[in-house]
């Protein structure tokens, strides 16, 4: 891609490089002939430390803990452009998902903008901090809108406190002294290829849907982006001060939550894989809500069509849009790293 302001050989810093989208936020700069500086969680974990450098040849790796102040400034350290998408997953085995969210992103930024060299972050966000805790009657949300904190599943209310602390701290002049500029992205559903040998959170659902551990979707939208066109969308976003200020949507195309296993069998059913479409009934959604923080945060979504629609279209323009390759080669991927066996 061509670059506006961005400069050949300028530092990167990437959060989270072992992460799905943060390793291919890496790759693409690396392969631009950027210099990338990447954060880990534990530098002495030495297995991961070489699949890092095997599969992103020339990334220089650093420690910084999204729970730990220490680390962060070496991490800023001359580097120009900040990509914090580090960020804890809505896993079980995560623990303190909204003070790892929420302290990372504060610690980073704070590292950012009391350095003397970073131009610009941009912070990865989510859908999630838009689209919940609204009135059942709103289906249409842009980047104007917030999710309401309160209520609402922890996963979520994690999204939305730290994207909400980056943009009050990088309008305070104290905590912003030297103007760094700040853009955010808000991904729907991403999924694709990892361009790492581990199977990603979103990969995993996949996997389940085809294995056929999900017979059941709910009746909601379900947009999705791949997790290349993300990457490629943050790089974007990066170069153009034009997008300095905002919020962006990251939308590759539109589906709903049967379409899933829909685009698995198309594509998949000679190898023995025929997920069921069939549509979970919405009073099973209702009894959900009074187990799971969850279904009740998605509750007011589902049964009608939710439009996502960014007031920035002219940002980015998506190269794979196709829901049906998204899927496909999201499954390619998980057979060819033999985390889903043929059935035939």
């Amino acid at each position: 891609m061509d670059y506006n302001n961005m400069k050949k050989g300028d530092l990167c810093l990437v959060t989270g490089i072992t992460g799905y989208l943060a390793s291919w936020v890496g790759k693409y700069l690396l392969q631009d002939g950027f210099r990338v500086r990447g954060t880990m969680r534990n530098i002495n974990d030495s297995k991961k430390v070489k699949m890092i450098k095997e599969n992103l040849p020339g990334i220089e790796l650093v420690e910084a803990d999204l729970q730990k102040e220490k680390g962060w400034k070496e991490a800023v350290e001359g580097c120009k452009w900040v990509f914090h998408v580090a960020s804890p997953q809505a896993k079980k085995t995560e623990k303190n998902l909204i003070a790892s969210a929420t302290q990372g992103t504060k610690y980073a930024l704070q590292a950012s903008f009391q350095s003397n060299t970073v131009k610009k972050v941009v912070v990865t966000s989510s859908e999630s901090a838009i689209i919940f805790g609204h009135p059942s009657t709103k289906t249409t949300f842009t980047e104007n809108d917030w999710t309401n904190p309160k209520n609402i599943s922890e996963y979520f209310r994690s999204k939305t406190l730290a994207e909400k602390i980056a943009w009050d701290m990088v309008q305070n002049k104290v905590q912003n002294p030297n103007n760094v500029k700040l853009s955010t992205i808000n991904p729907v559903f991403i999924f694709g290829p990892s361009c790492l040998p581990n199977v990603s959170f979103t990969q995993g659902w996949i996997k389940k849907i085809a294995e056929g551990k999900e017979p059941m979707q709910p009746d909601m939208s379900a947009d999705v982006v791949d997790v290349r066109d993300c990457a490629r969308m943050h790089i974007t976003i990066m170069d153009k001060k034009e997008t300095n200020g905002n919020r962006h949507f990251s939308i590759g195309a539109r589906g709903k939550f049967v379409d899933l296993p829909t685009a698995i069998r198309h594509n998949f059913s000679h190898l023995g894989f025929a997920p069921s479409s069939k549509v979970m009934p919405k009073y099973m959604m209702w009894i959900g809500k009074l187990f799971s923080k969850e279904a009740a945060s998605a509750y007011p979504l589902t049964g009608k069509t939710i439009r996502r629609e960014s007031i920035h279209t002219d940002v980015y323009t998506y190269q794979h849009t196709n829901f049906d390759t998204i899927i496909k080669e999201t499954v390619e991927d998980l057979l060819a790293k033999n985390a889903l066996v043929s059935k035939v």
